[in-house]
């Protein structure tokens, strides 16, 4: 029993209609209807009169009658039931009919045919024409309820304010609502001509090819597009989904258009606000920027200035009065005067060393230096810078590396340091020098401009007055001091900044007021290396050397610092050639003269000293050369700088310093 019938035999009684005139076939019939497997009643009839009676009188699920009647044949009786109860199966049986008359019936709208001989087919026969029944209701039904759900649909998009469409399985557009002709026109026919009959021209081509990709993968589709309407250009948003079956099969897509042209148009304008504003924005940034250079260049030339007229002031009046001295004859006192002299210019000196070390262009001698015993070299001295009422600590972990750095000015750094803790702890307190080791990665070595490696630090901490955040954000700044005039030049801290960044590491501050100030300088660790080269020598100055005669070239374009340099060499027993510039040295050097050791600055007009020194080498391979320098960038770190049997010396420098490097080099195996 297939489903449609269980649904049947599950329902109420069935009710059939038979008209027969012979009470032996009518009975029959009856005893084969019994064998269908379900509940029925039958109305019976034998003529006209009672068939045309029991029409009236109700429905029924099925017809059976005979063809050949008395006062009545089956087509009429066919015809009869057709007109009163259409889409009722109707069944003829018949004993005398052939098989010409069963086409014809079923052709005519007949359900099934019977024979009287063959009346053990009507269980069969009934049930199938009761499925068939049944089936078409259902289809039916379904029609209805799809075109009355197709009706609603249409209703619904016709009166949405969204422009709403659909497509078949193929991409063909089947619906567009009203929408589209109220806004676009009765010409724009989409369902017909497609979206070419609206969208732009230029957008055409790209809008079919994405709904086709979409299309394909039977994936959502969105895309913007513009639109003509009414010569306007319009855009529109477009979103669709595709369309499945309960049963998975895909049917097309449903989609919806929503004008957003408004919408587009003040996005634009506010992003483009945005970008005005955020130039503008820049632009006041840059302008602040440039008044807060402007405003650092003036501080900075300000200091410099107001110190260098400070130590020229101490030149040029002690030179003033010496030769006035002299003019008269008057020896007495002359010695104060050259001190003060010798004494301003060391200042000079020492203050342009600062500026250096601030700009970071100062020549370094980067070695390998063990902090710990750098540290323990400055004790004494350290002990004797403090006051009494100050005790200093020494943590100096045993395990520090040795730091690539430069030890004298590390020393500087260091006395700086001090003397700056020293004046923020009037009333007493403790300075403490500590080193240790720290490895820098990630984040924090981004946010301090470093290299992902090893490092050791080497902290100077106080327990004075500290520092306010204002004062810690402009501390490394040049010139800036919260000292009294004239007891700071404010070069102290932006000096040990630009030295620690000169070495490729950095200067942190972390202060709290009341509590105290720590400054850290954090040096690149020489992990190869176990020891330090112990260099700490002293800077008094040597009286003259007198060595066997040996000759120098001395290439200098100042006048003034040749005429001094010439004088030391002839002081010291050398004797000198004179060269201003590198094509007269190599003139020089080419004629074959003897020249024990070239001394030249490095900032010559034209070939500067260290590419003298290389054409210099091809001549004299062996020769032992001293460079001289106020400032030369390529000179900034001396181990890229010197080759074999080289040495510097920084302008301006003192001459038992230069008589030292000297002695050095031209002893030097």
């Amino acid at each position: 029993m297939n489903q449609l019938l269980a649904d049947i035999v599950g329902a109420a009684q069935i009710r059939i209609l038979l008209l027969e005139d012979s009470h032996i076939d009518a009975e029959l019939i009856q005893h084969e209807l019994g064998k269908i497997g379900m509940p029925v009643e039958i109305v019976g009839a034998s003529r006209k009169r009672e068939f045309e009676a029991a029409i009236d009188a109700g429905e029924y699920d099925l017809i059976i009658a005979d063809y050949s009647l008395p006062d009545f044949d089956g087509m009429a009786a066919f015809k009869l039931a057709e007109g009163r109860f259409p889409g009722v199966p109707f069944i003829f049986v018949s004993g005398v009919a052939g098989e010409q008359f069963a086409t014809e019936a079923v052709r005519a709208g007949a359900t099934d045919y019977v024979t009287k001989k063959d009346l053990d087919r009507i269980p069969m026969v009934v049930r199938r024409a009761l499925d068939e029944a049944r089936e078409k209701r259902e289809r039916a039904r379904a029609v209805n309820a799809l075109a009355e759900s197709e009706n609603r649909f249409r209703n619904l998009a016709d009166s949405a304010p969204a422009l709403i469409w659909s497509v078949d399985a193929e991409g063909r557009i089947k619906f567009a609502n009203r929408k589209f002709a109220a806004e676009y026109g009765e010409a724009a026919d989409i369902v017909s001509e497609g979206w070419r009959s609206i969208v732009h021209a230029d957008d055409i081509a790209a809008f079919e090819a994405a709904f086709r990709a979409a299309f394909e993968e039977r994936a959502p589709f969105r895309a913007e597009i513009r639109t003509l309407r009414s010569g306007e250009i319009r855009w529109l948003r477009c979103e669709a989904i595709p369309r499945h079956d309960a049963a998975g099969r895909f049917f097309g897509y449903s989609g919806c258009a929503v004008d957003v042209t408004d919408s587009k148009l003040a996005r634009e304008m506010l992003e483009a606000e945005v970008a005005q504003r955020t130039a503008e924005l820049r632009e006041s940034e840059e302008a602040l920027r440039q008044s807060q250079k402007m405003e650092a260049i003036g501080q900075l030339t300000g200091g410099i200035a107001h110190d260098f007229n400070n130590m020229l002031a101490g030149i040029l009046g002690s030179a003033e009065l010496l030769q006035r001295r002299l003019s008269s004859g008057r020896n007495d006192g002359i010695e104060r005067y050259l001190e003060g002299i010798i004494t301003s210019a060391g200042r000079a000196a020492a203050l342009t060393q600062r500026m250096l070390a601030f700009s970071r262009r100062q020549s370094l001698d980067i070695k390998s230096t063990q902090l710990n015993d750098l540290v323990l070299s400055l004790e004494d001295m350290l002990r004797r810078t403090l006051d009494e009422s100050i005790r200093l600590d020494l943590d100096l972990a045993r395990d520090a590396c040795p730091a690539l750095t430069d030890a004298n000015q590390l020393e500087s750094a260091i006395l700086n340091l001090a003397i700056n803790a020293r004046d923020a702890m009037p009333d007493g307190g403790v300075l403490t020098i500590s080193t240790r080791n720290r490895r820098i990665a990630g984040d924090a070595a981004s946010r301090g401009g470093l290299a992902a490696d090893d490092y050791v630090v080497l902290t100077v901490a106080d327990t004075g007055t500290g520092m306010s955040k204002d004062v810690q954000e402009k501390a490394f700044d040049p010139f800036f001091t919260t000292k009294p005039i004239g007891q700071g030049t404010g070069l102290g801290l932006s000096m040990v900044f630009g030295f620690a960044k000169q070495l490729g590491g950095l200067a942190q501050i972390h202060s709290q007021e009341g509590k105290g100030t720590a400054i850290e300088i954090v040096m690149p660790c020489d992990g190869e290396a176990t020891t330090a080269d112990g260099r700490h020598a002293g800077n008094g100055a040597t009286p003259p050397l007198k060595v066997e005669a040996q000759t120098v070239l001395v290439v200098e374009d100042e006048a003034i610092v040749q005429m001094l340099v010439v004088d030391a060499l002839n002081d010291m027993g050398f004797e000198t050639l004179e060269a201003y510039d590198a094509p007269s040295a190599l003139k020089i050097v080419e004629s074959g003269r003897k020249i024990d050791l070239m001394v030249s600055d490095v900032g010559l007009p034209g070939m500067d000293g260290r590419q003298l020194a290389d054409h210099v080498r091809r001549h004299l391979p062996e020769l032992p050369i001293l460079f001289a320098t106020g400032y030369a960038e390529a000179a900034r770190t001396r181990a890229g700088f010197l080759g074999d049997n080289m040495d510097l010396i920084s302008k301006p420098f003192d001459m038992g310093e230069f008589e030292r490097k000297i002695r050095a080099i031209s002893t030097r195996d």
